[in-house]
């Protein structure tokens, strides 16, 4: 895949998450707007932007070190995620996150949950929970991609024999194009 191609479904993706209708924003109960800046308090749009970023970063990695014929050193890779993070923050803002999270609120939450909500958030316990949410995304994260990392081959091997099972003709059209 081209890095610009990777980049563009990564942004595609990131702008259906987060662009809210006009309509649904003007829309929104004042407390789950008020839960949504709560939320955002917490570092969830740092984080959100982190894993864009090293999504975004995956992919092109893999496609410019095969146009390259090398891996990209460290710090190459670094840039490139910072790069990716970058861009991601520049695009998509804070707010239309937020107006994003305030129309999620208020589809699965009723307007008095809402208000407990709100509520609660508003206490040290409360204030606490939400910098914990930010911690806890953060950590398990981390964890994901180490676990991942860890069995990649093994992941990759029955994901090959899966493949092949379920999609037989896709995947000798795939061998036999990759062999030339």
């Amino acid at each position: 895949m081209k890095p610009s191609s990777a980049a563009r479904i990564i942004l595609g993706l990131a702008l259906g998450l987060l662009a809210p209708s006009l309509a649904t924003a003007q829309s929104q109960s004042p407390e789950a707007r008020e839960l949504a800046s709560m939320t955002l308090l917490s570092g969830t749009f740092d984080n959100l932007s982190t894993q864009a970023g090293k999504m975004g970063t995956v992919n092109v990695k893999a496609a410019l070190e095969g146009n390259l014929g090398r891996q990209l050193t460290e710090d190459e890779s670094r840039r490139l995620n910072e790069l990716f993070v970058r861009l991601f923050k520049e695009t998509f803002s804070q707010s239309d996150y937020e107006a994003h999270l305030a129309d999620v609120f208020g589809r699965y939450y009723a307007p008095q949950e809402l208000k407990e909500l709100v509520a609660f958030f508003r206490t040290p316990l409360g204030m606490k929970a939400l910098r914990f949410s930010s911690v806890l995304d953060e950590e398990s994260s981390a964890w994901a991609q180490r676990l991942i990392a860890s069995r990649q081959r093994q992941l990759a091997e029955r994901f090959n024999a899966e493949f092949a099972r379920e999609f037989p003709a896709l995947y000798q059209e795939f061998e036999r194009r990759r062999r030339r």
